[in-house]
């Protein structure tokens, strides 16, 4: 009996775990559907007040300066998945 009590205490840990794992993921992809909507939401801003549609970051690291610029487009896709320019 207590051979069979360890083995099903097993599976729960190993269950608990999966819905961890799960649960995770689930967490995850809230997140970057939320980042999603915030980026095109601010690139729509953007937009519509001038034609600024790129980001620049300075910072300095081991005496040396870095600036990261990222530029955002929005395009289409046609059917076959192909870019159309907007």
């Amino acid at each position: 009996m207590n051979n069979k009590n360890q083995a099903y205490n097993i599976k729960e840990e190993k269950n608990l775990e999966l819905e961890n794992i799960v649960g995770n993921l689930m967490i995850a992809q809230y997140q970057v559907d939320k980042l999603r909507s915030r980026l095109s939401e601010r690139v729509r801003r953007y937009s519509s007040v001038n034609n600024k549609k790129s980001s620049m970051h300075v910072f300095k690291h081991n005496n040396k300066w870095y600036k990261v610029t990222t530029k955002v487009e929005e395009v289409s896709l046609n059917s076959s998945n192909n870019v159309v320019n907007p």
